[in-house]
């Protein structure tokens, strides 16, 4: 009798996660997979923001009963989840005062609940460069972005863009909604396990189940966090100095004259160098000139 026990508590277990892996695999499809569901009145959630506003409850209450499909539930989702969509923009500006520049935006940002996330300068003088990176909630970015622009005496590169990810997080929630079912279930057939071996059996399989869950909700927080605040990356250049008509100190004779001697005076060294080289040698090239004289004078005695 125990036998036929563990031999349905292993069935069982070996159905609920082919349920799940099937829910897994074909969780773009939610319409085509039925699961039977407890009955259950889902408790109203935070929504996150249309376009990163800050995260509200603004989604209906919504009554699900057993036999209610995935795909159903998807689309109930869909149509309570506001639009996500997270928002990211890069300028390039020529200021007159860099520091000045960089302390504005950062007060800016803090007085909207933003925050600088990095400060990178390079040079030093009239020759600083300051790269900031802000944080900003998303209903201030294009305020935000026109007052960067209004510090500029000339914006020299900019790039905004949209990313949205409604869809993504939507089905999240679907798959989330079926793992916790899941999740459920298991954790009454572990309450109902009569020994250690189906306990085991069931454990493993509710490990799994709920690594799935933390990393979907961990997506879904990493979402909602993004489109509530938007990223703006300014790069602070200054102006450079006026081209002037004429140079200053175009024409120096002096230093013409200076550079003239300098050659002069290498040449006359690289002259000496060589009398001295060929001096030292003496004893290496003489007996060859000699005997050279010596063979010419008798070839031209023996003709």
């Amino acid at each position: 009798m125990d036998r036929l026990k563990r031999f349905r508590v292993a069935f069982v277990i070996g159905i609920i996660v082919l349920l799940v892996g099937g829910a897994v695999v074909l969780f773009g499809q939610p319409g085509e997979m039925m699961l039977e569901e407890p009955a259950f009145v889902a408790i109203p959630t935070p929504a996150p923001m249309l376009s990163g506003a800050p995260v509200s409850a603004q989604r209906d209450t919504a009554l699900f009963a057993g036999g209610v499909s995935s795909g159903e539930a998807a689309i109930g989702s869909e149509a309570a989840v506001q639009r996500l969509i997270i928002k990211n923009a890069s300028i390039a500006l020529e200021v007159a005062d860099v520091l000045a520049a960089e302390q504005v935006l950062r007060q800016k940002a803090e007085a909207l609940g933003g925050f600088v996330a990095s400060v990178e300068t390079d040079g030093s003088g009239e020759d600083l460069r300051a790269t900031i990176v802000l944080r900003i909630p998303a209903e201030h970015f294009e305020s935000v972005l026109r007052d960067a622009e209004g510090l500029a005496s000339n914006v020299l590169r900019r790039s905004v863009s949209g990313s949205d990810v409604t869809e993504e997080y939507v089905d999240l929630e679907a798959r989330l909604r079926n793992l916790e079912a899941t999740n459920a279930r298991l954790l009454d057939l572990l309450s109902r396990a009569q020994n250690v071996n189906d306990a085991l059996m069931v454990n493993q399989a509710l490990t799994g189940i709920q690594e799935q869950i933390e990393r979907i909700k961990g997506r879904m927080q990493y979402l909602e966090q993004s489109a509530a605040m938007s990223t703006i990356t300014v790069e602070l250049l200054p102006v450079p100095p006026p081209t002037p008509i004429i140079e200053e100190d175009a024409w120096q004779p002096l230093e013409v004259a200076r550079i003239a001697l300098r050659n002069l005076i290498q040449l006359g060294q690289t002259l000496a160098n060589a009398v001295i080289v060929f001096l030292v040698w003496t004893p290496a090239w003489l007996p060859l000139v000699l005997l050279a004289i010596w063979a010419r004078r008798w070839l031209w005695q023996r003709t």
